[in-house]
């Protein structure tokens, strides 16, 4: 199992996914996907960051309904801009989507999670005083625990590291997951919830029609404390965008000059998802 493990992950690394997938099935008898499922869930997270990078940037080439922007190349967004929580919805990396999703479900700050870090932190409150909290602790009584707080100590040891991350975030300002994961790669992996490489898992958002960021998948602890502290920027995981908002992108991108763009199109030339896309003598 071991020499199948490292031939798989010398596939991966070396030749991308797609001819992973494609020679995973020489290697073992029976059932090759399977197989290739189980080692590409054991080998993606440990796999460098340039590698995850670039088989997101040759997706993006080959699927209609992939946006062109890169989801492992976080923009960068000043916290306070991203007003709104959708749970439920689309959440695929790099996905591009039409229709009525883009209905967020509240705003951040009525967020259980935002109200309660906003207490704890603003208003000095006991963590066993706030709604997450209580929240959390029944649902280790009901029998679907968060994460991996399945018991009352380890419910206390969870918001002791929430804690800490304020000190950290407070004392040396806001890490990405690159530098962390630089830093400290097993624990990084460790605390990976959601993506299935852990560069993937910066605040998510997704864009709606408009350009609103609305908090999507993994990040809402990290969001709301970098909100309380003031930061003033953060990297963000953009996972879907509305097709209407995709279309000003590709709007931006075929358009030789500002003059010519649409004026939806003009009036978002500043925003942070357009970073990566509008030529700085446009700006």
């Amino acid at each position: 199992m071991i020499r199948l493990l490292r031939s798989g992950y010398d596939i991966l690394r070396n030749e991308g996914l797609p001819p992973f997938m494609r020679k995973s099935s020489a290697l073992v008898r029976g059932e090759p996907q399977t197989y290739a499922r189980r080692v590409f869930g054991r080998l993606y997270p440990r796999l460098p960051p340039v590698v995850v990078t670039h088989h997101f940037e040759r997706r993006s080439r080959r699927r209609a309904d992939t946006s062109d922007a890169n989801p492992a190349r976080p923009i960068r967004v000043d916290p306070d801009r991203i007003g709104y929580y959708q749970g439920s919805g689309p959440k695929k990396f790099g996905l591009v989507a039409d229709g009525s999703w883009d209905d967020p479900e509240c705003r951040f700050d009525e967020h259980p999670v935002y109200r309660s870090i906003s207490s704890r932190y603003e208003d000095g409150a006991d963590w066993t005083d706030t709604e997450l909290y209580e929240r959390y602790r029944e649902r280790i009584r009901n029998g679907s625990p968060y994460w991996r707080c399945t018991t009352p100590e380890e419910l206390e040891s969870y918001f002791e590291s929430i804690d800490r991350l304020h000190e950290e975030i407070s004392e040396n300002g806001y890490k990405s997951q690159r530098e962390l994961l630089a830093e400290d790669p097993l624990s990084t992996r460790r605390r990976n919830t959601d993506a299935p490489h852990p560069i993937l898992q910066e605040i998510g958002v997704n864009v709606h029609r408009d350009g609103t960021l609305a908090k999507k998948g993994a990040g809402s602890h990290r969001l709301a404390l970098a909100q309380v502290i003031g930061v003033e920027e953060v990297p963000v995981t953009v996972r879907v965008r509305h097709a209407e908002w995709q279309s000003i992108r590709d709007e931006i991108d075929r358009t030789a000059s500002p003059d010519h763009l649409s004026p939806m199109a003009r009036e978002r030339l500043n925003h942070p998802d357009l970073h990566d896309t509008v030529p700085n003598s446009w700006r």
